[in-house]
Parts: structure tokens; C-alpha cells; sequence
């Protein structure tokens, strides 16, 4: 069945962050880079749709497309600043994905998180149902701030999951160790392996694959130099932030 994705990048000031290579920012942008022309290429009626979440507003850069050639082009475009709003990213995400062309098939939230999540507890469960009630599957990729950032995703995923008649849940949390590549981490995840026809994963596989060094990256066919230390335990370098 076709899918409509929208993916939701963190431009944040965070995203300077030096603990991933070469920067938290060029990591993520591989990332959706991959996610794009995977989702594209898995079926012809697929469409990915593409916004930020950075200083202090979303910008939906991209509605649903199966233009692949357009999103890599507002991928490389995207700039940072200010603080991210995960509540606000998928709001408008599920906007934008209540407009599909595609009214038959699945829909789907991919919420790249490289910042401390600002939302409560009850605010990011709302968020969830929400999800939930309109079967939305959701994804979370978290980076950088993993252990600060871990209650309130899981919290986030486990209100928007839902299971099929396998108990196979449509919304996962894949948490991207600091030093590892997220595209690896990604291509041997649920997140793409559901579409490549790949099983067996539970809610944190993609947490596990990190641990293990990025070993589903073989498809990728290259590998960056090691990674710098984290800077300051992950927090910003740039001066004045949080």
C-alpha cells in the first residue's frame, strides 16, 4: 500500500553540536537524505513530505511530493536557529498530511529530535492520541540529548502506537548514540525495514542497532572517520545557549 510521510528536522541551534560527524546538523541531513529517496523508490505512489522545526516556528518546506529530487534540494537548504517544538512539527506535519493527494494509504511522522524537548509530560502524550486517533504512524530518531530526551519520547511514541493484527506496532522510538551514524542506524531500523518487507523489530530496535556501531550500514558503502568527543556532555558550544 502507498504511504504519505512528512519528515520533521531539528534546526535548533543545538544542531551545531560537533558529537556527531561532522555535526549533528550534516548527520540528520544524511539521514532524511536517505529516508527521502528510500521512501520514493519503495513505490511509485509514494509521496514524502519535508519540514523544519527551528527558530522558534515550523516551516513546512515541502508537502507531500514524489519528487525526490526537490526534497534533497530543500535538505541541503535548511539552516539553524533558535529553539525546536516537537508538539508544533507534528501538528503541522499531520496538517499537512491530511492534504495528500493519496487519500487510501498509509500516513506516517518521521521526527528527527537533536535538542532537549521543551513540552511536558501531558502535552507530548496529547500529541500522541492525536496521532493515534487519525492512525498516523510515528517515528522518532532521537540524537544528542538521548538520556535527557528519553522518558518524554517513549512517552510520546507509546501514546501514538498502535498494533496490527500481528502486534506489530506503527510507531517506534530509534535513539542514535553520540559517534554513530544515523543513516546506519536508519537503514537496518524499522523505520525502513517495514517498507523493505524486513520484520521481527520491536519498538527499539533502532536503539540497539546504534549500540552496535551502526551495523546495519553495509548498503551505505562508506564510513566517516571517528568522531570528535561530545562537546560539554552535549550541549551547545555556541555562547549564550541553554
Amino acid at each position: 500500500m502507498p504511504e504519505s510521510t512528512m519528515i520533521c528536522l531539528d534546526t535548533s541551534e543545538w544542531m551545531r553540536n560537533g558529537d556527531y560527524v561532522p555535526s549533528r546538523l550534516d548527520a540528520q541531513q544524511d539521514a532524511a537524505n536517505l529516508l527521502s529517496t528510500t521512501k520514493c523508490d519503495l513505490n511509485p505512489e509514494n509521496t514524502v513530505g519535508l519540514l523544519t522545526m527551528g527558530r522558534d516556528r515550523v516551516e513546512l518546506l515541502a508537502s507531500p511530493t514524489e519528487d525526490a529530487g526537490r526534497l534533497l534540494s530543500a535538505i541541503a537548504g535548511i539552516s539553524m536557529g533558535g529553539k525546536s517544538s516537537v508538539c508544533s512539527g507534528i501538528a503541522i506535519a499531520r496538517l499537512a498530511l491530511k492534504h495528500r493527494r493519496n487519500k487510501n494509504g498509509d500516513q506516517r511522522i518521521i521526527v528527527f529530535v537533536g535538542s532537549p524537548v521543551a513540552e511536558g509530560l501531558p502535552q507530548l502524550k496529547k500529541a500522541g492520541k492525536m496521532l493515534r486517533r487519525y492512525n498516523v504512524g510515528l517515528d522518532v530518531v532521537s540524537m544528542g540529548e538521548v538520556n535527557e530526551n528519553e522518558e518524554k519520547l517513549r512517552v510520546l511514541v507509546e501514546a501514538a502506537s498502535s498494533k496490527d493484527a500481528n502486534g506489530v506496532s506503527n510507531s517506534h522510538l530509534i535513539s542514535v548514540p553520540p559517534g554513530v551514524i544515523p543513516s546506519d542506524v536508519l537503514i537496518s531500523s524499522p523505520v525502513l525495514q517495514a517498507g523493505l518487507g524486513g520484520g521481527g523489530f520491536g519498538a527499539d530496535a533502532g536503539a540497539a542497532a546504534g549500540v552496535g556501531g551502526g551495523g546495519g550500514g553495509g548498503g551505505r558503502g562508506h564510513r566517516r572517520p571517528p568522531p570528535p568527543a561530545p562537546l560539554g556532555g552535549g550541549r551547545p558550544s555556541s555562547p549564550g545557549l541553554p
